[in-house]
């Protein structure tokens, strides 16, 4: 009598056990997922504060160009490298955010100012980039990154008035 009771009790019990592990085993991948994707943002974020990357960002952020002319007439070889590399930055920084791989409040909370006031710096030398050579994709991801960063900091100053 106890073994057949034990039987039935362990015939139920055993399609409950696989569907437990089943519903554990999701939820860690799940959570799995999410640690990639932080992952890889705090390994791209990883570059901004290193020493050679400050340096070309300041240099963008504190350069005279106020339009494409004036930094197609008076930049120079290492101006170009450091609109390259600080854009490069944003625009994989852009498309982890466009992909899904970086929720925008997280990249709010590591880089918000930057990301905008590096677009700030360099869109108008884009802009002329992007005409001159007719490729409307460069830095793309970069300006979308800072207007979804503009938008999100209205939204959040609007809610705390």
């Amino acid at each position: 009598m106890f073994l057949s009771v034990l039987e039935q009790l362990l015939s139920v019990a055993a399609p409950l056990a696989v569907v437990t592990g089943v519903i554990v085993a999701l939820l860690q991948l799940r959570n799995q997922n999410r640690l990639r994707q932080f992952d890889a943002v705090m390994r791209l974020f990883g570059g901004f504060g290193q020493e050679a990357f400050l340096r070309h960002y300041r240099r963008v952020t504190t350069w005279p160009y106020e339009t494409y002319e004036a930094f197609k007439k008076d930049s120079t070889e290492d101006d170009y490298l450091s609109l390259m590399i600080v854009s490069v930055f944003y625009e994989n920084m852009g498309l982890l955010y466009k992909r899904g791989f970086a929720p925008l409040d997280l990249l709010d909370d590591l880089n918000s100012a930057p990301i905008v006031t590096s677009w700030q710096k360099v869109k108008p030398i884009w802009e002329g980039l992007r005409a001159e050579y007719r490729q409307p994709q460069w830095a793309e991801y970069h300006q979308m990154l800072s207007e979804s960063m503009i938008d999100r900091l209205a939204r959040l100053d609007k809610q705390h008035r």
